[in-house]
């Protein structure tokens, strides 16, 4: 069965600044995930690139079998991912 929610060498930085370094997660239908880690360990950032919010530098994030990783928010929205502040 293949994830519902891929997240594949996922990498971002600010400046100088690695926030995230090759982030892989696999996530399945009805799986429930929980993210958890020190301040400044990397969680908003990793979920505003899979919300679109941000955009990752490398990597990729497969939504449902698409890779979602180039889209804006509003179409990741559409296809049933979103993020609340």
């Amino acid at each position: 069965m293949n994830p519902f929610l891929e997240i594949k060498q996922v990498s971002k930085s600010f400046g100088g600044f690695t926030a995230l370094d090759g982030v892989s997660i696999a996530i399945a239908s009805g799986e429930r995930f929980g993210l958890i880690g020190p301040n400044g360990s990397g969680k908003t950032t990793l979920i505003n690139c899979v919300s679109g919010s941000l955009r990752n530098d490398s990597g990729s994030i497969v939504f449902d079998g698409e890779d979602v990783s180039r889209l804006p928010a509003y179409q990741r929205t559409r296809r049933g991912t979103a993020r609340s502040f």
